[in-house]
């Protein structure tokens, strides 16, 4: 089962990098020809780019993401501070209990 399924998995990898080949072969993408190449790209830019536009539109703003960033990192900072701070605390306690019990 091992060996025909990476068969598998081997044959559908080069069978869709062989179709990509074939595809822009089939449209002229490796030629010279400066025209066909131009026509390709106003296609590319009508049809497919356009569907592409729609996810930046829903995108946090940029102000949005500081303004989360900064809160994040302010309750890391405190976080850090307050476990400092209520060290000596947390030692004394334990310190205590390990005299208590012996």
């Amino acid at each position: 089962m091992g060996f025909l399924w990476k068969t598998a998995k081997l044959g559908i990898k080069v069978g869709l990098v062989a179709g990509a080949v074939k595809l822009s072969i089939d449209n002229d993408i490796w030629s010279t020809n400066n025209v066909k190449g131009s026509e390709l790209y106003q296609k590319l830019k009508k049809y497919i780019l356009p569907g592409t536009v729609v996810f930046p539109e829903q995108l946090p703003t940029v102000e949005d993401v500081q303004l989360k960033a900064g809160g994040k990192w302010n309750s890391a900072v405190d976080s850090v501070f307050t476990t400092i701070e209520n060290v000596p605390s947390s030692v004394n306690t334990v310190a205590n209990r390990l005299i208590n019990n012996k």
